[in-house]
């Protein structure tokens, strides 16, 4: 009964740790995975699924350093994603 408690508790605590904008996952597919079309893929998925979580200051750093982190696999569609979704930190922030 106790590993079933522990095992709930952590799945819990890793539940918690997903939700939010860690620009370093951001970074870690830039750098953990060599196949472009893989690590655009990733991206897009990482931007459209943390969009709602991330501050306008996260996307900044997110777009100074987007040509390191994707190399090859940059492309307009990733820096759209980047775009709107710093349009729509801004709002978020104004209100």
């Amino acid at each position: 009964m106790r590993w079933l408690l522990v095992l709930l508790l952590l799945g819990l605590v890793g539940a918690v740790a997903k939700s939010g904008c860690h620009v370093r996952e951001f970074y870690g597919i830039g750098y953990t995975i060599h196949n472009p079309s893989e690590r655009h893929l990733q991206m897009v998925a990482w931007l459209k699924n943390n969009a709602p979580f991330c501050k306008a200051a996260d996307y900044v750093i997110i777009w100074n350093s987007l040509a390191e982190w994707a190399g090859t696999a940059d492309s307009a569609e990733t820096r759209g994603l980047i775009i709107r979704g710093y349009k729509d930190a801004l709002d978020r922030e104004k209100k």
